[in-house]
């Protein structure tokens, strides 16, 4: 690809740009056109920079404006005298030709480098533990039968190694994350089984930490189970992004939720659970899985207590769309189920998170919570910040939320949009 292409740079190139901008518009430079002929149009894009252009040469990112990528992004090069080239072979080709060079042993040149700059990128990777086959199998068959198989509460407990999880919504699933104390991500324990059995092969036992003496000081609950440090507390996101590439798409860079966003939805409802007359509300309400809800409120409440709350904390549940088709289904999906008091006020009022109940007897919370907007004296049920909008708002002014008796309101900036995007507030990113 254009991107790999670019990484790569023989002895005979360099990395010759213009001046840094954040946009800049390159008009074409080449001989003066015939009295007559179309003037070549300015080329508007952002600067990037790539390696293995030759010397004069640089690179612009672009962006369809139409047709059905638009919104992603593309390559073109430039010099002083070409504009819009496709590719960095062709670069090489022209740049060759201007300075009398062989334009095939040139390209020998840089596909040699090419290949030892790729051999490079995958020995790196491989001694990392990002590799598959009989390679990867041999190292993690090394380790283990010195050190016995790992697991996600042992890799937490190796010095300068930690872990976090996420909650995956569409898939209800909860990823676990290690992080290497080089910084390095894994997402599976035999990638870190084999990046340890390829060093144990290559004789480099000084690099492997003591995996007894993690084990040793593992910690277990109240029923004997090994505590995870990284499946503790789920979140919604994680605390690291990333640094591989993102794929190519638009962003909407700021959106300002304002009351013409919303709508008026008669699905969404807050009822205090684990009182006298709950059932008799979730069945005023038409709610299908009532009994579920009545049945597994008091689980949640007991092993909420059992994870070390002092208190019975207060559950509510937000009711979701109760016919098919409602408008918004989406949004009210993500919003509906149980949540619990945390205890620890938000803007003096309280505040409510969302908990699921997994495998009958694990807890895992999401990052949607109930909370009061001082800055728009307003309920809502997102994100805890005030500088993120509401999924859902009610403007009434309640000490808590199951008091409200008004009709929430759900958002819906474009009735065929609405239920794709998540509301954020001042100059957040939407994606």
């Amino acid at each position: 690809s254009l991107l790999s292409e670019a990484r790569h740079s023989p002895s005979w190139f360099s990395s010759t740009m213009p001046p840094k901008k954040d946009k800049v518009e390159l008009q074409a430079k080449a001989e003066p056109k015939a009295k007559g002929e179309a003037k070549p149009k300015a080329q508007v894009g952002t600067v990037v920079e790539f390696s293995g252009l030759p010397d004069g040469w640089w690179a612009v990112e672009k962006i369809y404006a139409t047709g059905k990528c638009s919104g992603q992004t593309y390559i073109r090069y430039y010099s002083k005298k070409h504009t819009a080239v496709g590719s960095v072979k062709k670069c090489i080709e022209l740049w060759a030709v201007e300075e009398g060079k062989d334009p095939v042993q040139c390209m020998a040149e840089y596909e040699i480098k090419k290949k030892a700059e790729s051999d490079k990128l995958v020995a790196e990777r491989t001694a990392k533990g990002f590799v598959d086959g009989e390679r990867k199998q041999e190292a993690i068959e090394a380790f283990q039968k010195e050190y016995g198989q790992l697991n996600g509460a042992t890799v937490c407990s190796i010095e300068g190694w930690r872990g976090e999880s996420k909650w995956l919504p569409t898939s209800g699933q909860i990823s676990a994350r290690y992080y290497a104390p080089d910084g390095t991500i894994y997402s599976l324990i035999n990638q870190i089984e084999a990046m340890y059995g390829f060093k144990l092969l290559a004789g480099k036992m000084d690099e492997i930490p003591d995996i007894e003496a993690a084990r040793n000081s593992l910690t277990y609950d109240a029923k004997g189970k090994v505590v995870n440090a990284a499946r503790r507390d789920v979140s919604d996101v994680f605390t690291v992004v990333s640094e591989t590439r993102e794929p190519k798409r638009m962003k909407l860079l700021a959106f300002v939720a304002e009351a013409q966003h919303y709508r008026e939805t008669e699905d969404l409802s807050v009822v205090r659970l684990l009182t006298d007359d709950s059932g008799a509300r979730l069945q005023e309400l038409n709610v299908p899985e009532a009994e579920e809800i009545l049945e597994v409120a008091p689980e949640i409440q007991r092993l909420l207590v059992e994870r070390g709350l002092t208190w019975a904390p207060e559950l509510l549940y937000v009711t979701g769309p109760r016919h098919v088709r409602a408008a918004g289904e989406k949004l009210l999906d993500a919003t509906k189920g149980i949540y619990y008091d945390r205890s620890a006020p938000f803007n003096d009022r309280p505040c409510y998170q969302k908990v699921v109940l997994r495998d009958g007897n694990k807890l895992a919370c999401t990052g949607h919570h109930i909370s009061w907007s001082s800055q728009l004296a307003l309920w809502k049920i997102g994100h805890l910040s005030e500088e993120k909008a509401g999924i859902a708002v009610c403007r009434q002014d309640k000490p808590d939320p199951f008091q409200l008796d008004v009709v929430w309101q759900i958002f819906e900036p474009n009735p065929a949009k609405a239920q794709d995007v998540e509301p954020g507030a001042h100059q957040d990113d939407i994606s």
